[in-house]
C-alpha cells in the first residue's frame, strides 16, 4: 500500500467510526486525507467500495496479524489462542482509538460474522471441540462466533468508553467466553491472564 492509500484509508476508518459509511462524501474523505480530490477518485471508486474494501480487508489483517503473533510464540492450544487473540483485538483497539471505534460500530454485521465463521478463531475453536477442550457441539458456529465476537466487541466499547482498563477488559472478556465453552473455571481464569506476546 503507497504512503497515499494508507493516508485514504486511515481517513476512511476515522470518518466511517464517527459518522457511518453513508454519511461521508468524498469531500469528506479528501480533506480528512489530505489529498485532492482527483487523487482520491483515482484511488477509491466509491464510498461504499471503500467502506467494504477496509471493512473486508480489516477483518482479514486483523486475524492474520493474531495468527502471525501466536504461531510466533508458538501458542498451540486452542483455548489459549481464542484468549490471545481476543486480548490482543482489544490491546489493539486500545492503542488505536479510531480502529476499536470501527471495530465497534461494525464488527457485528453479517459479512463480519461471516468473515468470523470462516476465519482463523473459528479454526481453533474447532480444533479445541475436536481435542476435547470444549464441550460445545458442533454445528453452532454463528452462536459461537456472534459470542466471541459480542464479547470482544463489548470489551473493546468498555475500553473506549473508559469503563475498564484495555487488560481488564480483554481478559473478563476472554474468561467468560472460555467457560461459556466449557473450559473449567479456574483454567479459564488462568488462560485469560496469560501473559500475552509481544
Amino acid at each position: 500500500m503507497s504512503a497515499t492509500e494508507r493516508r485514504i484509508r486511515a481517513a476512511a476508518i476515522r470518518l466511517f467510526a464517527e459518522r457511518g459509511h453513508a454519511d461521508v462524501s468524498i469531500s469528506d474523505l479528501a480533506a480528512e486525507a489530505g489529498v485532492a480530490r482527483g487523487t482520491l477518485y483515482r484511488n477509491v471508486g466509491s464510498i461504499d467500495a471503500l467502506f467494504d474494501q477496509v471493512r473486508g480487508d480489516l477483518a482479514v489483517e486483523l486475524h492474520q496479524a493474531n495468527v502471525e503473533v501466536m504461531d510466533a510464540a508458538g501458542i498451540t492450544d486452542p483455548p489459549l489462542r481464542l484468549a490471545v487473540g481476543m486480548r490482543m483485538l482489544v490491546r489493539g483497539a486500545h492503542a488505536d482509538p479510531p480502529l476499536g471505534q470501527f471495530l465497534a460500530r461494525f464488527a457485528l454485521t453479517d459479512e463480519s460474522l461471516r468473515s468470523m465463521v470462516a476465519g482463523p478463531p473459528m479454526a481453533d475453536v474447532a480444533a479445541g471441540i475436536k481435542a476435547g477442550r470444549y464441550t460445545v457441539t458442533a454445528g453452532r458456529d454463528l452462536s459461537v462466533a456472534s459470542l466471541i465476537m459480542g464479547a470482544t466487541v463489548s470489551a473493546i466499547w468498555m475500553v473506549l468508553q473508559g469503563h475498564q482498563a484495555w487488560r481488564d477488559a480483554g481478559t473478563d472478556a476472554a474468561e467468560l467466553v472460555l467457560r461459556a465453552l466449557g473450559v473449567d473455571p479456574i483454567e479459564a481464569r488462568e488462560i485469560a491472564t496469560e501473559p500475552l506476546p509481544e
